[in-house]
C-alpha cells in the first residue's frame, strides 16, 4: 500500500473553474493542513508507527473512514526541497523492514480482514495498535469496504 499520482478523473475534469477542490483518496508524504482540534481528535500521527513510511496512507485512511476527506487545492502552491540522497535519520531495522512494518500497522487498523491476503502483509507485525483501534470504536469510523465503494470506487 502506497500513494502514487493517477490521471485526472472525468469528474475532476468537469470541474466549473480551476480553483475547485479535487477530492483525493490518499496523499503524498504529510503536506497537509487540518484543524488542531480535529488533528488531536482523529488521534495525531499513530506514535506506533516508526521513523518514516506509510504515515500519509494511514492518515488517509483514518480521515476518510472517521468523517473527514482529503481534497487537493489546485491553486495553492507547496514548496518541498528534496535532499541529494540518503535520510537525516537511520533504520535500525533497515528501511524495508521499517516501511514493511508501518504498513502492516496501518492494514491491521484501517483495513476489513477480508482485503488482508490481497495486501499481503501480515498485520500481526504493526505491534499493539489495542490504542488505534480504541479510536476507530470511539470514532465509530467506516469499513474500509466503505471507503473502496465510496471514496475509490
Amino acid at each position: 500500500m502506497g500513494f502514487i499520482w493517477i490521471p485526472q478523473t472525468a469528474e475532476q475534469a468537469a470541474r466549473k473553474t480551476p480553483s475547485e477542490l479535487i477530492k483525493s483518496p490518499t496523499m503524498s508524504g504529510g503536506l497537509f493542513a487540518i484543524s488542531t482540534k480535529w488533528w488531536k481528535m482523529i488521534g495525531k500521527y499513530d506514535p506506533g508507527m516508526k521513523i518514516w513510511g506509510g504515515e500519509n496512507v494511514e492518515i488517509s485512511l483514518r480521515v476518510w473512514q472517521c468523517g473527514g476527506s482529503l481534497v487537493e487545492v489546485p491553486c495553492s502552491r507547496v514548496g518541498h526541497i528534496f535532499r541529494k540522497r540518503g535520510f537525516p535519520y537511520s533504520f535500525p531495522d533497515g528501511h524495508a523492514q521499517t516501511i514493511n512494518r508501518n504498513i502492516a500497522r496501518l492494514v491491521a487498523v484501517w483495513v476489513d480482514p477480508k482485503f488482508h491476503p490481497a495486501i499481503r502483509r501480515n498485520p500481526e507485525e504493526g505491534g499493539d495498535i489495542s490504542e488505534r483501534l480504541e479510536i476507530k470504536e470511539r470514532l465509530q469510523c467506516k469499513s474500509f469496504e466503505w471507503f473502496l465503494d465510496n471514496v475509490y470506487p
